[in-house]
């Protein structure tokens, strides 16, 4: 799944969501910024220090699902990368959009043939 991260109406960046870990309701990967993202400003992890919730002042979208219900944390580590995790508040919605992504599939083995 596709995320974009936003403040305001400013694309700060996109990620890949690779990973989950279903019974936390998170999920994460790479975060690539665009050219308004600052560390500074919206990474809460800086070179493996933490620098404070940045999350409070971002949203996350995915098409076609829109706003997702989840707090964000950016962690940057400079060259060596950026990642986006989002911590859902509603396992419900967790549920609905990652149901059929490997990790939940592999935790929840017993969902996957409906039963």
């Amino acid at each position: 799944m596709q995320v974009n991260v936003i403040e305001g109406d400013m694309l700060i960046g996109a990620a890949a969501i690779e990973h989950l870990d279903p019974p936390m309701g998170v999920a994460f990967g790479p975060f690539s910024p665009t050219l308004v993202y600052a560390s500074a400003s919206h990474a809460n992890v800086i070179e493996g220090e933490y620098v404070g919730d940045k999350g409070l002042i971002l949203a996350a979208t995915a098409d076609p699902h829109g706003a997702l219900n989840a707090s964000i944390a950016i962690e940057d580590y400079g060259d060596l990368g950026r990642q986006l995790t989002l911590f859902f508040r509603d396992g419900e919605t967790f549920a609905a959009l990652f149901a059929t992504h490997p990790d939940y599939i592999a935790y929840y083995p017993h969902l996957a043939n409906g039963s």
